[in-house]
């Protein structure tokens, strides 16, 4: 039997082999590695090798961008490899995987680059059966990911460099999670530097989570500070504040939810903002295999009428390091910052959708969004210079339909179809003029195969 340090060297060992490798040339290797690792761990502890291999086969004509006359569409398959490597020992776990992620045709086919690189890599240590810490490289989500979020759908998915202390007393059904990050670039120093990566320098955030009424009841607050670097200036530093409730309802066929946070502090080019975000949807299922919902989303905008206030203040909400694929759209015009597109003036999103499930392993799911901004006044995007002009609030319409078919445990099925009905606004701020806006629509075929390579008995 392995001592726990032997194991963990070992483990470490693993890891930086599989750091290093470069690219499937060196695949016979890596197998050689996993049959060594499982022959090891399966005698001291419970591991697991598991896989992913996804391919996204996308037509575009108009997705995330309203394409004008001159502007054709074309097609992309999109591929992503993952291996994850899980070791659970006592009160301890471990977690890691790789990630290759690329366009087919992006290397030429006789090309030998190397496009595997770390997506997770952590550490767990569980002092009690309710209090644990988790470091290291990991993907955060919470409750229904509006403000952290893994990113399913991009193929890079999202991971934080952070210490999380959990507690989960399951008999009380209470959960905490306390979450610490601290941003440098790349190599050390011997005295503080311009941080240029495009994240948060520190980040803060507490999430508390209690079930009520037989578990009916699911009600989560979430409080986040995310402290940024002035650009260029590394001694100002600016701190935001994000806090809110998510509350959840669910009693047989029907459910409820709501959402709201406030957004204060300071942006990262030093204005402050006063923002907000709040939700609200119902659900009902009218019939065994079909549920329909019906839902809004406000995201805060700015008034840009006030030439004088906007240089110092902005009510432009930020949905942080949240999901906006799932919310506002599958084709994703506003799956970014809010202010990117619409130019700080916010979203409103009335939404209906039915999920029709024909059985356990086919399904459809059919989504109409009805887009308008929250203010009427935007700078004008046709214009180099500073231009306040009122438009119209009417973005237009989406209409979204999603099939799914789970083949068995391992493959999984996705086809979608959807398109954008743009109204003279929407356009206009893609800077297409008036009724010049191609057709928009938007398509894809989504294969996922999602293996268990080896489990040890413990």
């Amino acid at each position: 039997m392995f001592s726990f340090s032997t194991t963990y060297l070992l483990f470490t060992f693993a890891v930086l082999i599989i750091y290093n490798l470069s690219g499937m040339r060196y695949l016979n290797k890596l197998l050689f590695l996993i049959l060594l690792l499982s022959s090891v761990f399966s005698a001291t502890a419970q591991f697991t090798v598991n896989g992913e291999f996804r391919t996204k086969t996308m037509f575009s004509e108009g997705y995330k961008q309203l394409l004008n006359k001159s502007q054709y569409p074309y097609g992309i398959v999109i591929q992503r490899s993952r291996l994850l490597f899980d070791y659970k020992k006592d009160n301890m776990s471990f977690g890691f995987s790789v990630q290759d992620v690329r366009n087919w045709g992006q290397d030429a086919y006789s090309a030998n680059n190397n496009n595997l690189g770390i997506f997770e890599a952590w550490a767990k240590y569980n002092f009690t059966d309710k209090i644990s810490i988790k470091i290291g490289r990991q993907q955060i989500k919470y409750d229904d990911e509006r403000l952290f979020t893994v990113s399913n759908w991009t193929e890079h998915g999202v991971v934080h460099d952070i210490a999380v202390f959990q507690y989960d007393n399951k008999a009380k059904r209470q959960k905490a999670d306390l979450g610490l990050a601290m941003n440098n670039n790349a190599g050390f120093t011997n005295y503080l530097t311009d941080y240029t990566v495009k994240n948060y320098k520190y980040l803060a955030y507490l999430w508390l989570n209690k079930t009520f009424v037989n578990d009916k009841l699911d009600v989560s607050l979430m409080s986040v500070m995310d402290v940024n670097q002035k650009p260029l200036n590394l001694n100002k530093l600016y701190s935001r504040f994000t806090i809110g409730p998510n509350i959840n309802f669910k009693s047989g066929k029907f459910k409820a939810g709501g959402v709201f946070y406030y957004q204060g502090g300071k942006l990262a080019d030093g204005r402050t903002v006063k923002a907000n975000f709040y939700s609200a949807k119902l659900s009902y299922r009218i019939l065994k295999n079909l549920e329909l919902t019906a839902a809004y989303d406000h995201y805060s905008g700015t008034d840009y009428k006030d030439t004088v206030k906007t240089k110092t203040n902005s009510s432009t909400f930020d949905r942080l390091y949240g999901s906006g694929h799932a919310f506002l759209g599958y084709m994703d015009y506003f799956s970014g910052n809010a202010a990117d597109f619409t130019k700080g003036a916010g979203v409103n999103d009335i939404y209906f959708r039915a999920n029709f499930d024909f059985n356990e392993k086919h399904s459809i799911e059919a989504t109409y969004h009805l887009f308008n901004l929250d203010k009427s006044s935007v700078q004008d995007p046709m214009k180099t210079n500073i231009s306040i002009i009122s438009v119209d609030k009417y973005l237009g319409s989406e209409i979204d339909l999603i099939y799914t078919y789970k083949v068995n445990k391992i493959v999984n099925l996705s086809v979608g179809y959807c398109t954008m009905l743009p109204g003279e606004t929407m356009e206009y701020l893609h800077k297409i003029n008036k009724r010049e806006s191609k057709f928009a629509q938007f398509a894809y075929l989504m294969l996922s195969f999602k293996p268990n390579f080896f489990t040890s008995k413990e």
